[in-house]
């Protein structure tokens, strides 16, 4: 027969493992969120300069001068940056095939991509965000006052 205090306490073990459960549950979610935010931050102005590089690298000059919006189909031709210019900064007279991303900065307003080659100063790109328009940034990386997460824990981890 079983005891009048056998059972003493089988309610709080249950409801502390249900809490314990809860936290681990809302911990997964939040690192899940914080990394998916940290993976697809700035995705698609990464894949206009992705595209743009493997251009570069391929010797597609025409095409890549196209996704810098300088032809006269688009709504904004640029006339300051000739084919020529475009050329001597991108083309074969750099003799560099190994553009890439090397960081991301993302602003308000667009971003900025600085990419980088072998024995080459980086260069900072600007995506415009509302029509994912590429051009030279003004900056190395955004103005005004804000979190620097990522420039904190590059310095702290080395990375």
């Amino acid at each position: 027969m079983a005891g009048y205090l056998d059972a003493y306490g089988a309610g709080d073990e249950r409801r502390n493992r249900i809490i314990k459960r809860i936290i681990i549950v809302f911990a997964a979610v939040v690192v899940a969120a914080v990394s998916l935010y940290l993976v697809f931050d700035n995705y698609r102005e990464k894949q206009v300069v992705k595209r743009f590089l493997a251009q570069v690298n391929s010797g597609r000059y025409q095409e890549a001068y196209q996704d810098w919006a300088c032809t006269e189909g688009h709504a904004h031709p640029c006339p300051e940056y000739s084919y020529k210019k475009f050329m001597e900064d991108w083309g074969a007279k750099s003799n560099e095939k190994g553009w890439s991303i090397s960081d991301v900065d993302g602003c308000p307003t667009g971003v900025v991509v600085t990419v980088s080659a072998p024995g080459l100063e980086a260069q900072p790109l600007w995506v415009q965000r509302s029509d994912k328009s590429l051009s030279f940034s003004p900056w190395p990386e955004c103005q005004g006052k804000r979190w620097r997460f990522r420039q904190f824990f590059r310095r702290v981890l080395g990375g």
